[in-house]
């Protein structure tokens, strides 16, 4: 066997990628790699150098996920791809293409630190260690099972360079470690813990922007973090910005003056900084665009903290800050519903991203705990039917607002339809008028579900009918709420009072989808329900024998098509609705159950619960009462959702049915008696 391999590789650690790919005998028979940006500093090694060294046949497209290069590498039929530092996500059109497997190396241990700049986002983080992770390639970025890792401690002087170089060393011994096992097919996998992962997004230069409120240390990991050779930490002096290369943690507090504010220079040799709870001293630093006597720019100047201090003639009490007047502020995005699904995933994933304050309102906190400790994090515990006054206060408070609270369960619809209206509907209504007044942009989630009982084979957000059922069907009283509110926001917008969005979320499905507790009550979504079935020794339930098909569309795929509508880039999503689904996982509900059966006997976890009862078909009426109706599919059109937001949706619907499992099994044996024997698996 010739091992014949495939490689996608950028960077030092592509370099190190190839000469280990050589050394435990592979063939590398073509290596796709990216042209450098004439915008972003070079500092890394070269690919095309090193191919050229040891004469190998190389390209830089633009993009490697198209017909032509599918079809390239298809005609090499190789037995692996290998990934080393490539940036762009390779499509499963490709993966597959691979005989044997596919493998990438990642610049963390894995699941921790998914996403972009693991690196950077580990001492930005406070880590006290990072790794290198090989593992196989999915359709889920850096999801696949582990097949090796080497761990590497982070000192707290460690910097973005110095780590570079560990991370450099420590890729080499892993694949020189690991690429004779993987030749040999004697390696085992494990599979990643999905309640243990962290997904950080992609870093830009004006990321680097330093919080002064925020605390010494997290400003100082800030500081190592990006540190040269990336774009650097940064503050301003009036208008000057001035990047800080190398600062220092201080000991003691004799230099600080505790009524300071944040930013306040406290001495100038050394230049010492006061922050939220202490104090920093700039060792290091650099003027962007200094200029002469002539006002000619003078670039690269680097200074220490003095210098700094002489050259602005800085005194104690000066301010560094953001530019007055120029920095945009954080966008405020008030999120009402906060706790649940959608709440909870949409509210860690723009705290993540950095440039955004959330301010996020439910009667309770029990799933978003962790986020209170974020400082731009504010909950309000609130009613929207009852603390009316206060809902106002905070949309005025806002720039961007998402409605998220409502009842939307069948048992509801059916036995609690005022309820449904005057929460639905009435509610919401407010917000909206809201809005209006206030003058904020509205992101409003309508449901599949307005579109009733229409037949259409795709369901178009411009042209599909929405036809409701009977009027003794109360199942379609939330459809009726929601698609006239829609209406209620399209005339608003028509008369130009309102900037909105309505998006429509297809059967979104994963971790923290409602709650077990809610499913025994009979208050949560099928798939829920399903699983406190299995977990209560219960046989699930198909009503009507569950032939009715649905789309259903992960929750990680469905907030990266709502982050693209909050940025809203050129204004295109104004005005629009936009379909969020996944027409490639349509199943039906029966198929559903038997895959949710399958996942749950093999899930290491079952042995501690019920084993599965056969699976009953029960009678609509019986199950839900008098006024139910449901449809027998309901597929999206999500050709906006692409032409717009440029999303796809890309994450198999047997991979979210785990992720969604393995949760709330999680929980389940948690509760269960045999606490000692999770923790022991744990």
């Amino acid at each position: 066997m010739k091992n014949r391999a495939v490689v996608f590789a950028y960077h030092t650690i592509g370099c190190t990628g190839i000469e280990s790919l050589i050394k435990a005998g592979f063939e590398i028979i073509t290596v796709f790699t990216h042209k450098d940006s004439p915008n972003e500093h070079i500092y890394f090694e070269s690919v095309a150098k090193k191919c050229a060294e040891h004469n190998l046949m190389i390209f830089a497209p633009d993009t490697i996920n198209t017909m032509k290069w599918e079809s390239y590498i298809a005609e090499l039929n190789p037995d692996y791809i290998f990934s080393f530092y490539y940036r762009e996500k390779i499509s499963m059109n490709i993966l597959e293409l691979a005989k044997i497997g596919t493998f990438n190396l990642h610049g963390s241990l894995l699941p921790h630190f998914r996403g972009c700049a693991p690196l950077n986002w580990a001492i930005i983080k406070g880590a006290s260690e990072t790794g290198v992770t090989i593992h196989h390639m999915t359709d889920r970025l850096d999801a696949g099972e582990i097949v090796a890792q080497q761990k590497i401690p982070i000192d707290i002087n460690d910097t973005a360079r110095s780590l570079l170089h560990k991370m450099n060393i420590a890729a080499e011994l892993l694949l020189d470690r690991t690429l004779p096992k993987i030749k040999s097919r004697n390696y085992v996998t494990i599979s990643q813990q999905e309640s243990q992962a962290s997904y950080f997004p992609r870093r830009k230069p004006e990321d680097g922007l330093i919080n002064w409120d925020s605390n010494s240390l997290s400003i100082y990991n800030l500081i190592r973090g990006v540190s040269a050779p990336y774009p650097g930490a940064f503050t301003f002096y009036k208008n000057q910005k001035i990047i800080i290369w190398e600062a220092a943690l201080l000991t003691h507090n004799s230099q600080n003056d505790k009524n300071s504010a944040p930013g306040t220079i406290l001495s100038t040799d050394p230049l010492i900084i006061a922050t939220l709870d202490g104090s920093l001293e700039v060792k290091s630093c650099q003027i962007e665009s200094l200029t002469d006597s002539n006002n000619t720019p003078i670039t690269n100047i680097w200074l220490n903290g003095n210098q700094l201090a002489k050259h602005f003639n800085l005194n104690r009490l000066d301010k560094f800050g953001p530019v007055k007047n120029k920095q945009e502020k954080l966008k405020t995005v008030l999120i009402i519903g906060v706790n649940g699904f959608i709440g909870q995933h949409l509210a860690t994933r723009l705290l993540a991203d950095g440039n955004y304050r959330v301010h996020g309102v439910d009667i309770n906190d029990s799933a978003i705990a962790s986020l209170k400790n974020d400082v731009n994090f504010r909950f309000y515990e609130a009613d929207i039917l009852l603390h009316k006054t206060q809902i106002e206060f905070l949309i005025k408070s806002s720039d961007i607002v998402f409605p998220l609270v409502a009842i939307a369960t069948p048992e509801s619809y059916t036995k609690s339809p005022l309820t449904v209206f005057e929460l639905d509907f009435e509610a919401n209504l407010e917000i909206i008028r809201h809005c209006v007044k206030y003058q904020k942009r509205i992101i409003f989630p309508s449901t599949s579900e307005v579109y009733g009982m229409c037949n259409d084979e795709k369901f178009n957000e411009e042209n599909s009918n929405l036809i409701m059922g009977p009027i003794s069907k109360q199942r379609w009283i939330y459809a009726s709420s929601k698609q006239l509110l829609d209406r209620v926001i399209w005339a608003y917008g028509s008369e130009n009072q309102l900037q909105f969005t309505l998006f429509r979320p297809f059967n979104w499905m994963g971790p923290g989808l409602d709650s077990l507790e809610l499913a025994r009550q009979g208050k949560s979504r099928a798939i829920t329900k399903m699983i406190a079935n299995l977990v209560d020794g219960e046989p699930i339930a198909l009503v009507e024998g569950g032939l009715q098909k649905r789309c259903f569309t992960d929750i990680e795929d469905g907030i990266n098509a709502l982050i693209a509508i909050i940025e809203n880039h050129n204004g295109l999503c104004d005005g629009q609705i936009i379909n969020i689904g996944n027409p490639e996982n349509e199943a039906s509900i029966a198929e559903l159950a038997n895959r949710l059966v399958n996942a749950y006997v093999s899930h290491p976890l079952s042995k501690y619960l019920p084993k599965p009862l056969p699976i009953k078909v029960v009678d609509a009426m019986d199950f839900y009462g008098q006024g139910y109706q449901d449809v027998d599919f309901r597929k999206p059109d999500i050709s906006q959702a692409k032409n717009i937001l440029h999303w796809t949706p890309e994450i198999a619907l047997e991979q979210t049915l785990k992720n969604t499992l393995d949760h709330f099994l999680r929980q389940a044996v948690k509760l269960n008696k045999n606490q000692s024997s999770y923790e022991a698996l744990k």
